[in-house]
């Protein structure tokens, strides 16, 4: 049995920004560099 390493609603939802971006004028991206802390 294969498995899919990338699940199907984050394709849709890359799918969606795409067809999307055409109507957007400014793009903010906010990440978090942050590096989880090791207990």
């Amino acid at each position: 049995m294969d498995y899919q390493w990338y699940p199907g609603h984050m394709t849709k939802a890359r799918r969606m920004m795409q067809e999307n971006i055409a109507l957007i004028d400014l793009l903010i991206e906010l990440t978090d560099a942050r590096a989880p802390q090791a207990g």
